[in-house]
C-alpha cells in the first residue's frame, strides 16, 4: 500500500499528470468523434487515440514525436491487417503470431520501447474481438479513422508535452529530491550500533541510479529558457549531494565502534535526518509549488560533533582510535558539504546571478535515445536475448490461438492473448513478477467491478469510472503493474458493460481468460530463455572498467578534470545500477539458475563503497585546491593507481589480491587511499570467484 506521502507525491508528480493527460485526450477525441459521426466512427478514431496513449510516457518531446509517431504508423498496419483478417478466420493463426514477433523485436530499442511494442500488440488482439467489416470499403474508412485518431493524439500529447514542459522538468527533479530523501532517511536509520553493512545500500543505489539518469534525460535535455538552465543548475548542484551522500556510507561502523558511548552516534543520526527532510520539504516545495523552509547553515548537531573531536580523549591511546577520529571528522565534514550545498540549493526557477553550467558540455550527461533501425537487423542472431523474446512471445500467440479454437467460444477470448502479451517480458524475472501482478491486480478489478455492477450505476458513473480507471492505469504503468493490472481490469469490464449492455459472466471471463494467459506465459517463459547469469561477465567487466575509469578521473597526480571527472562518475553510477538489476532479476529466476549470488552481491557493495571512498578523495583534493602536489604525493596516486590497473583491469593480475600498502596511516587522504586499495583488491577476488569456470 502506498503511504500518504507517497500519494501526495503520487499525486503531484509527471506520471500521474500523464496519466491524466493520456485519459483526456482519448475522451475528448472519442466524445468528439461520436457527437459528430456516432458510435461506430467514434469506436475506430477513439481506438486509434487509445492505442497510442500507451506509448505516450513522460520524456523530451523529439524523443516522443519519434515514439508516437511510430506507434501510429506501425498499429495502424496492425489494425488494417487483423480486420482483414476476420474475413479469412484461419489467417489469423499466423498473422497473430507475425505480429507478436514484431512486436517482440522493437523491445530491441530498450525499455521505453516496451511500451510501443505493447501497442501493436494491444490493437492487434483487441480487434479480434471486433465484428467484421461490411466489405473494402468500410475497413478502408475505418482504418482511415484509426489513423486519424493515433495522429490527433500524438499532436494533442506533443502539444500539451510543450506547453508542460517545464513542469514536467519540475516534477522530475522532485522525484530525485524525494529519492535523496529517502537514501539520506536509510543512512540516519543505519547508524546504529547493529549496522546492516553496506549490502542494504545496494537496493537504495539502484533506485538512485535508475531516478538520475531519468531526470538528466528530462531536466538536462532541450535547456532554452533561464528557467530551464535554473532547473539544469539545481540538478548539478543535486549531482553533488547524491555524491557527498553516496560517500556518507562508508564509516559508520568504525565511528561506532569508538563512539558508541558518547553523543556522537544520535548527533550524525539527527544530522542525516534533518538532511533527509530538507530533501523531502524540496521535493514538496517543487510539486505543490509551495515554499520551502531554509535549512540553517550552522546544526546545533553539527557542533556536539565538533565539540567532541575537540574533547574526547580514550583513555588508552589507540590506533583505533585516531581512525575513528578521522572518519569522524570526514563524514562531519561531508555532512556539513551536504548542508552548505543545500543551502546554494534555489528554491525558485529564477535565474541566478551566476551560471554554474557556463562551458559544461550537457550532452556528456544524457542517455543516447535513439532509435536506429539497423538495431533491428543486428538483434537476428541466435545469441539475442531480443530475437529469443520475439520468437517465445510468438509461439505463446500461436499456442493461444490454438487453444482457444479448441475451447467452447466466448465473445472476450481476446484476453487471453492480451494477458499474454502484458506478461511475457524479455526477462524471466519480471515475467514472473508480472504474472503474479496481473492475476491479484485482475481479481481486485473483477470484485471491485462486480460490486459495482450490482449497485446498478447510472451511465454518468459508468463514463466516469472508465475515465479514471484509464488515468489510473496509465498512471501506475511504469511504475506498479499490480495497480495498473487493477485498473485496466475495471476499465475492460466497464467500457464492455457500456457498449454491450446486458452481457452475462463478464466478471467470471475477465477472471477465467487472465488465470489461462497466465499459465500459458509462465509456461512459454521457459522457452528460449535467456538467463541473467549469461550477461554475469559483461555486467562485471563493465563495472570494474568503470571503477577504473572512475579512480583515474580522481586519482590523476597532474590534475583533476572537471568534466571527465563527472562523465567517469556518470559511466560508475551508471555500471552499479546495472549490475544491481542484474542481481535483483537473477534472484527471482529458478535456483538452479543463480550464480554465485552472494559474491555477486558483495561485488556490488564494495564497488559501491568503493565509489564512495573515490567520491570522498576527490572532495579532499578540491578541499586543498588545484595546487601542483609534491613530488611524494603524485608517487604515492601513481602507486594507488598502478595496483587499481592490476585488479580492475580486464586480465588483472591475480597477485594484486596480496599487495598491502605499509607505514603509518597519518593523514586522511592516506587513510581513504588504503580504504580504496582494499576495495579493489577485494573486487578482484570476487570478481574473480564469480567468473570462475567452476561458477559458471
Amino acid at each position: 500500500m502506498l503511504t500518504p506521502r507517497q500519494v501526495l507525491i503520487l499525486v503531484h508528480g509527471r506520471y500521474f499528470t500523464s496519466g491524466l493527460v493520456s485519459a483526456v485526450g482519448v475522451a475528448i477525441l472519442g466524445l468528439v468523434a461520436y457527437a459528430l459521426a456516432g458510435l461506430g466512427p467514434a469506436i475506430a478514431l477513439g481506438s486509434g487515440a487509445l492505442t497510442v496513449c500507451f506509448a505516450d510516457n513522460p520524456a523530451p518531446t523529439r524523443v516522443k514525436r519519434v515514439e508516437l509517431l511510430f506507434t501510429s504508423v506501425a498499429s495502424t498496419v496492425a489494425f488494417a491487417l487483423v480486420s482483414a483478417s476476420l474475413w479469412w478466420p484461419p489467417v489469423q493463426i499466423v498473422l497473430i503470431p507475425l505480429l507478436g514477433f514484431f512486436s517482440g523485436l522493437i523491445a530491441v530499442w530498450g525499455k521505453r520501447a516496451l511500451a510501443m511494442s505493447f501497442s501493436v500488440l494491444f490493437i492487434s488482439v483487441i480487434t479480434l474481438g471486433s465484428p467484421a467489416m461490411q466489405g473494402p470499403a468500410q475497413l478502408a474508412a475505418a482504418t482511415a479513422l484509426y489513423l486519424l485518431g493515433a495522429l490527433l493524439y500524438t499532436a494533442y500529447a506533443l502539444l500539451l508535452a510543450h506547453w508542460l514542459r517545464r513542469r514536467t522538468k519540475q516534477q522530475a527533479l522532485a522525484e530525485l529530491l524525494a529519492q535523496l530523501g529517502l537514501f539520506a532517511h536509510w543512512l540516519a536509520d543505519n547508524l546504529s550500533a547493529h549496522s546492516a553493512g553496506v549490502g542494504g545500500a545496494v537496493v537504495h543505489l539502484t533506485a538512485i541510479n535508475d531516478t538520475l539518469q531519468s531526470t538528466r534525460d528530462i531536466v538536462l535535455r532541450d535547456v532554452n529558457t533561464d528557467a530551464e538552465r535554473a532547473l539544469a543548475a539545481r540538478l548539478i548542484l543535486l549531482l553533488e549531494v547524491n555524491e557527498a551522500l553516496l560517500a556518507s556510507q562508508t564509516d559508520a561502523d568504525l565511528i561506532l565502534s569508538q563512539f558508541d558511548a558518547t553523543p556522537v552516534p544520535d548527533a550524525l543520526r539527527d544530522w542525516t535526518r534533518r538532511i533527509g527532510n530538507a530533501l523531502d520539504q524540496r521535493a514538496d516545495a517543487l510539486l505543490r509549488s509551495t515554499p520551502a523552509a531554509t535549512l540553517p547553515a550552522q546544526l546545533p548537531c553539527a557542533q556536539t560533533i565538533a565539540h567532541a573531536l575537540d574533547t574526547l580523549q580514550p583513555s588508552h591511546p589507540s590506533a583505533a582510535f585516531d581512525q575513528a577520529r578521522m572518519a569522524l571528522r570526514a563524514s562531519a565534514d561531508k555532512l556539513q558539504r551536504i548542508t552548505d550545498l543545500l543551502v546554494q540549493l534555489p528554491l525558485s526557477d529564477a535565474p541566478t546571478e551566476t551560471d554554474p553550467l557556463q562551458g559544461m558540455d550537457l550532452q556528456a550527461f544524457l542517455s543516447p535515445l535513439r532509435y536506429d533501425p539497423d538495431a533491428l537487423w543486428q538483434s537476428i542472431r541466435w545469441e539475442s536475448p531480443i530475437l529469443r523474446y520475439a520468437i517465445r512471445l510468438s509461439l505463446a500467440m500461436l499456442a493461444g490461438e490454438l487453444l482457444l479454437r479448441a475451447l467452447p467460444y466466448h465473445p472476450h477470448d481476446y484476453w487471453v492473448l492480451l494477458t499474454i502479451g502484458v506478461i511475457l517480458r524479455p526477462n524471466y524475472s519480471v515475467t514472473r513478477q508480472r504474472i503474479k501482478d496481473r492475476v491479484l491486480g485482475t481479481l481486485l478489478g473483477c470484485v471491485l467491478v462486480a460490486g459495482l455492477l450490482s449497485l446498478h450505476p447510472s451511465l454518468a458513473v459508468m463514463t466516469l469510472g472508465v475515465f479514471a480507471s484509464l488515468a489510473l492505469a496509465r498512471t501506475f504503468i511504469t511504475l506498479n503493474y499490480r495497480f495498473t493490472a487493477l485498473f485496466a481490469s475495471i476499465n475492460a469490464l466497464l467500457l464492455v458493460a457500456l457498449l454491450e449492455p446486458g452481457v452475462q459472466f463478464l466478471v467470471t471471463q475477465r477472471l477465467q481468460d487472465t488465470l489461462l494467459g497466465a499459465v500459458l506465459a509462465w509456461a512459454f517463459s521457459f522457452v528460449l530463455p535467456r538467463w541473467e547469469a549469461n550477461d554475469l561477465r559483461r555486467q562485471v567487466d563493465a563495472l570494474q572498467r568503470a571503477a577504473l575509469g572512475y579512480a583515474k578521473a580522481v586519482l590523476d597526480p597532474q590534475q583533476v578534470s572537471d568534466l571527465n571527472y563527472r562523465r567517469e562518475r556518470k559511466r560508475i553510477q551508471d555500471a552499479l545500477a546495472a549490475i544491481g538489476g542484474l542481481h535483483a532479476r537473477m534472484l527471482e529466476e529458478p535456483r538452479q539458475h543463480q550464480h554465485m549470488q552472494r559474491e555477486l552481491a558483495a561485488f556490488i557493495a564494495h564497488g559501491d563503497v568503493l565509489s564512495a571512498h573515490l567520491a570522498t578523495l576527490r572532495v579532499l583534493r578540491a578541499q586543498r585546491g588545484d595546487r601542483v602536489l609534491p613530488a611524494s604525493e603524485q608517487e604515492r596516486l601513481r602507486s594507488t593507481l598502478n595496483l587499481l590497473e592490476g585488479c580492475l583491469a580486464t586480465g588483472g593480475n591475480p597477485a594484486c589480491a596480496d599487495a598491502t600498502s605499509a607505514g603509518p596511516v597519518d593523514n586522511p587522504v592516506e587513510r581513504r587511499l588504503r580504504e580504496v586499495e582494499a576495495e579493489a583488491r577485494t573486487m578482484a577476488r570476487l570478481s574473480r570467484q564469480i567468473l570462475s569456470p567452476a561458477a559458471t
